[in-house]
């Protein structure tokens, strides 16, 4: 299997050939040649960091001598990206092998660089290596393996995701401790003495729907506290599946865009005629949230498809 670009080159599947048939295969036409006539059969062991690779290894090539990169169970390959490719007699990729035959005319000396790809969601994502081009000191197989994660990695990344839990158990109780009603606007500032107005808006003579959407809006409220608005839909699912509310948009005049805090609830509506609320809130101060808006509706993953033109807020 043979690539002779300059690009990256994906590693194909393996074949059905055990790894030594291919090896024997490719160096029955890679014999050694030197000034002795001999080279010993060398083996080097590669062993690469998890962190930021900081030393490039090299390593030592020959014309018309086989070189195999042989990677550990943790390290599949993705691709090769190889300078001066054409240079080479073959290039051999497998998912765990890599397997260069320089050929006559790269000379001595010459340097060249090679990153192997990994799959994705291996760390590292690549690495990179320097090809020697040295006739008397070629290597005939290089094992490159992963570097075990040392206790002390370990035990900070166990530390770590510790002190995040602690941090989320300790926000939820801080939540489960906030009062609700009134009680907790009043906690959270979002009540002076104003109070919370509200203000219904009308179908056609204050909002407007466009047809075809799968959510009827039936009936709008929106309210204005301290530092924030809210919107209340009463909606009733004309589709024939369930819609499930991910996320909200509200675009005022001039390109405002408010900042949406929640939309609630999450759980699915299901088809049918029976109203059903949902509640969008986002945050304004006194002076914000004037004109006239538009609310979208989206589902994960999907473009908006629910929108309401003309909310105002008290």
């Amino acid at each position: 299997m043979l690539h002779h670009s300059r690009g990256l080159m994906p590693a194909p599947s393996l074949s059905a050939l055990p790894l030594f048939v291919l090896l024997a295969a490719v160096s029955a036409a890679a014999q050694p040649s030197t000034q002795s006539g001999e080279v010993a059969d060398t083996r080097r062991a590669v062993v690469l960091s998890t962190a930021d690779q900081r030393q490039v290894p090299e390593l030592r090539i020959g014309p018309d001598f086989l070189t195999t990169l042989l990677f550990g169970e943790q390290l599949k390959l993705a691709g090769v990206e190889l300078e001066e490719q054409e240079l080479f007699s073959r290039v051999t990729v497998l998912e765990d092998a890599l397997m260069l035959i320089p050929s006559r005319a790269l000379g001595t000396g010459r340097r060249l660089r090679l990153r192997v790809r990994f799959v994705d969601g291996t760390v590292p994502a690549s690495a990179d290596f320097l090809l020697v081009v040295d006739p008397t000191r070629a290597e005939h197989q290089v094992n490159v393996d992963l570097q075990p994660p040392m206790p002390d990695t370990c035990w900070r990344a166990a530390e770590a995701e510790r002190a995040k839990t602690q941090q989320c158990q300790a926000e939820l109780e801080r939540a489960q401790k906030r009062p609700d009603g009134l009680t907790g606007l009043l906690a959270n500032g979002q009540l002076d003495r104003k109070g919370v107005t509200a203000l219904r808006l009308l179908p056609r003579k204050n909002f407007t729907q466009r047809p075809g959407e799968p959510l009827n809006v039936t009936s709008v409220t929106s309210y204005r506290a301290l530092g924030v608005v809210a919107v209340e839909l009463w909606v009733t699912n004309q589709s024939a599946q369930s819609w499930t509310a991910a996320g909200a948009e509200l675009l005022g005049e001039g390109g405002v865009r408010l900042k949406v805090l929640r939309v609630w609830p999450l759980e699915p509506i299901a088809p049918g005629a029976e109203w059903q609320r949902v509640v969008v809130e986002a945050e304004a101060a006194e002076t914000e949230a004037r004109g006239r808006f538009t609310l979208s509706l989206w589902q994960e993953g999907e473009p908006a498809s629910v929108s309401v033109d003309g909310v105002i807020f008290p």
